[in-house]
């Protein structure tokens, strides 16, 4: 393609005729290649305007249409649109080569004629003959904006993919403001806001989302100006970005809701004082040099090189012309080492800058539904049920045969490896859960007028995917009451000899089957005086009972119970910890509670690592067998005559470490006959649950096993004292005892409640 008269930048003529190589190549149902022309369009039209070449907005506006039309599915004839859009690109070129030219030509007025008659229902917005104004004939009455509705039918898998798609981008957003934050000048976390908005804008555009695309555009063309340097970062621009995402959330969740009567209709939010906010941020600083238009993201190799000092302007120049008039094959690297301009290790040095600078590609990922994964992972367990039942076999063990006990290790160990892959598919890392917290906090204290840093550690943690979002909420109370209630105000800290700025800690690790995790500040810690006094006003506690401080701390778990002065949009309901407790319990977890007056307080969350596989010890009661998990037992022990006491009416104790616990005799709790009557004659498991102990006998220990939880149906979930089932190695059936639910049945002994 020639220039006109050598005007046209050189960027502007580059994606031309890379549009015009891709129109060529394009296939109906080859969406990369229809969606890189949807950007050659859109970059084209963001040239051709900032040079002064408008004429053919139109045009291109209609072959993106045309476009969109072939990515949705909704051209009546794929192969014709496919030679329209080579036709439109034909225009676009001829648009821009000769400017001069106002008044349609020939082909250009069949163009639009074959669009119309293949496209009909678009034929007001694709026309380019006079448009019909508000207040006029056949246009939208006069102060009363059109309300459309559209009807997604075929395209409401493409909607799903965008709404989830969507959601992880603006999390994305959320994550690279608080690094931007900062550093200002942080191009790269720039570029990265800013490719976030450009995406949703055009999946939105696939799907004529007006209002998202609306929107998500404008964000991207105030994000421009920065990245051009034409904006500076300022907080309250951070602070708009920030509220920008939270508009579009909206958005985008109330597409989730209307996806489900299969019309989408426009947005609540009126998008307009946004729309009006963002031009004023544009206007108010553009006082900065304009940047290159058109500029690539990723430096080529010989700028690169240019930049360094190694080469000139001439010897790029020398080497371009080289590969386009004698070696096209041959890449500009090659030709100025064989040129000897510079030398291989200089290159190499290049090209690893150009790749720290280009965008890196993305995990290979294949969306599954989690139904199929979950029935996934409850067959493989299954098939090592039936594995560890025929290896039990008396029949199967007889058998002396080599080669079968050769086959069968291979087979046992394929199993345990299809095993190990299976759960690692639910496991994900609790990153995303522990980074929305960022925001949390930062809010949160703007509000409360403190100077708090979350600080991060083992966000790498991976954990069962079903636990993720159930641990939101626990966190997010936590997190409240560490900002609302912990951390003191700047002045209150230095008057106790503390920094201005709070720390609140967010760690998780593993620790055998469970993943812990803890929230720690250093806070004034839990004011235990005011807590006891307002379990007392509530009637919680008794006004002469005496209670140790773990008793105390553990009071702030009741329903309803909170010491906030005043309710406030951070706290003071009462429903936060009572919602925390309650939620790792039904997670077969616990909690513990470490505070120190003035020094801060830490909250100890341990949970499974998966719902699907718990670690417990398997004990034996008279003929049966159940399972105890394993992160309630402190110890095992036999105990002598001498540690048993019995008090008259108030039941029996035992003595572990010079203290005295409650002793729960589980084949009474259960109504199972025991084998062994004595304690001495049988064993004590030391349990503990929400900060009391207490000590269940059993009638044997039969060892540790990992086990795959099974619920037990909707007529028996709420039998109490038992968490749910599992099979044993040998096919028999085990309980698996719900520890919270056995000290809430025993409650009626007065030495259960005061330990």
């Amino acid at each position: 393609m020639k220039r006109n008269e050598g005007i046209i930048p050189e960027p502007l003529e580059k994606a031309i005729d890379q549009l015009a190589t891709r129109a060529m190549a394009a296939k109906a149902d080859d969406v990369i290649v229809l969606g890189s022309i949807l950007e050659h369009l859109e970059t084209i039209e963001k040239m051709s305007r900032e040079n002064g070449y408008p004429a053919g907005g139109a045009l291109i506006q209609a072959v993106r249409k045309l476009v969109e039309k072939i990515v949705l599915g909704e051209a009546h004839d794929p192969p014709k649109a496919l030679v329209l859009l080579g036709r439109g690109v034909h225009l676009i070129q001829g648009k821009i080569l000769h400017p001069d030219v106002s008044q349609p030509t020939q082909e250009e007025t069949a163009f639009w004629e074959a669009l119309v008659s293949l496209i009909p229902e678009e034929k007001p917005s694709l026309s380019p003959k006079k448009k019909t104004r508000v207040g006029e004939p056949g246009g939208p009455a006069a102060g009363k904006p059109q309300e459309t509705v559209t009807d997604f039918g075929q395209d409401m898998d493409l909607c799903k993919d965008f709404v989830s798609e969507a959601l992880e981008r603006l999390e994305t957003i959320e994550l690279q403001i608080i690094n931007l934050e900062q550093s200002p000048d942080d191009k790269e976390c720039i570029h990265s806001i800013f490719r976030s908005f450009h995406t949703i804008k055009g999946v939105s555009g696939f799907l004529n989302l007006k209002e998202i695309t609306q929107f998500s555009h404008a964000m991207e063309s105030l994000l421009d100006e920065a990245r051009n340097g034409r904006l500076q970062i300022q907080e309250e621009i951070i602070d708009f970005i920030l509220e920008a995402v939270d508009v579009l959330k909206t958005m985008i969740l109330e597409l989730k809701e209307q996806m489900k009567s299969g019309r989408i209709q426009p947005p609540s939010i009126d998008l307009s004082p946004y729309l009006r906010k963002i031009e004023r941020m544009k206007r108010g600083e553009a006082v900065f040099p304009t940047a290159i238009a058109g500029k690539s993201e990723v430096p080529p190799l010989g700028e690169i090189l240019s930049q360094k000092g190694i080469i000139s302007a001439e010897d790029i120049e020398g080497a371009l012309r080289i590969q386009r008039e004698e070696k096209k094959d041959r890449k500009i690297g090659e030709i100025l080492i064989r040129e000897n301009k510079v030398k291989p290790r200089e290159v190499i040095a290049a090209l690893r800058d150009q790749k720290k600078s280009s965008p890196q590609p993305g995990e290979t990922a294949v969306r599954v539904d989690t139904n199929k994964l979950d029935s996934l992972v409850d067959l493989i367990e299954e098939l090592v049920i039936a594995q560890s039942l025929v290896a039990q076999n008396p029949i199967f063990s007889s058998l002396h045969d080599p080669k079968l006990s050769h086959d069968f290790s291979q087979f046992r160990r394929i199993t345990t490896d299809l095993r190990r892959i299976s759960l690692s598919l639910r496991m994900v890392p609790i990153r995303h859960t522990f980074q929305k917290m960022i925001r949390l906090v930062r809010d949160l204290a703007k509000k409360s007028n403190k100077e708090v840093d979350l600080i991060l550690s083992g966000d790498n943690t991976e954990i069962d995917r079903n636990l993720v979002e159930t641990l939101y909420d626990p966190l997010v109370h936590m997190i409240r009451n560490s900002v609302d209630h912990g951390i003191e105000p700047p002045a209150k800290r230095s008057e106790a000899g503390k920094p201005q700025r709070g720390n609140i800690f967010l760690r998780a690790f593993h620790k055998g089957g469970y993943i812990v995790i803890e929230v720690e500040d250093d806070g004034q810690g839990l004011n235990r005086p005011k807590i006891l006094k307002k379990a007392r006003e509530k009637g919680l506690v008794p006004e002469d009972a005496p209670l140790t401080d773990h008793q105390i701390d553990n009071l702030i778990f009741e329903p309803g119970f909170s010491t906030a002065a005043q309710i406030t949009d951070v706290s003071g309901r009462g429903v936060g910890m009572d919602v925390v407790r309650k939620t790792i319990e039904k997670l077969k977890g616990n909690v513990e509670i470490f505070s120190v007056t003035g020094k801060g307080c830490r909250f100890i969350l341990r949970v499974p690592l998966t719902l699907a596989i718990m670690d417990g010890i398997v004990v034996q009661i008279g003929k049966e067998r159940y399972i105890i998990p394993t992160v309630f037992i402190r110890e095992t022990l036999r105990p002598c005559p001498t540690d048993l006491k019995t008090v008259q009416n108030r039941g029996e104790l035992i003595k572990v470490r010079d203290t005295f616990l409650p002793l729960i005799r589980l084949s009474q709790t259960l109504g199972i006959q025991p084998q062994q009557e004595q304690p001495w004659e049988a064993l004590v498991v030391v349990v503990e649950n929400e900060g009391r102990q207490q000590g269940l006998l059993v009638d044997d220990l039969l060892g540790k096993q990992e086990v795959v939880i099974k619920n037990l149906g909707e007529h028996l979930k709420n039998v109490e004292g038992v968490a749910g089932a599992t099979i044993l190695g040998d096919g028999r059936v085990g309980l698996i005892l719900d520890i919270h639910g056995i000290f809430e049945m025993n409650l009626h002994s007065p030495m259960s409640a005061q330990a």
